[in-house]
C-alpha cells in the first residue's frame, strides 16, 4: 500500500517526518524533493561506476537483497516477455 508522508530532510539532523509514523523495520520509499536543493547532485545517468559506489557505502539491507537465483530467474521472464 503506497502512502505519502510530509517530511523534512536536514543533513544535520536527518528525516523529520511532519506526523507520526511508525516503522518498525526496513522499507522501501520514494523521495521527492518538492523544492530546489542546491546541495543534490544527482549521478551521472547510466553511471554503474557512481552506482557501485553509492551501494559501497550505503549498503541494501538484507531483507531487500535477493540472491543470484532470483536475479536470473527475472532475467529469463523478461527474455520470455520479450519473445511473446
Amino acid at each position: 500500500m503506497l502512502q505519502t508522508v510530509e517530511a523534512i530532510y536536514d543533513p544535520n539532523k536527518g528525516l523529520t517526518f511532519s506526523e507520526a509514523v511508525n516503522i518498525t523495520e526496513p522499507v522501501k520509499v520514494w523521495v521527492t524533493f518538492v523544492e530546489p536543493c542546491q546541495q543534490l547532485t544527482p549521478l551521472n545517468k547510466g553511471s554503474a561506476q557512481a552506482l557501485l559506489e553509492a551501494l559501497r557505502h550505503h549498503p541494501l539491507p538484507e531483507s531487500a537483497r535477493i540472491s543470484d537465483a532470483d536475479i536470473e530467474a527475472q532475467i529469463q521472464d523478461i527474455a520470455q516477455s520479450w519473445e511473446s
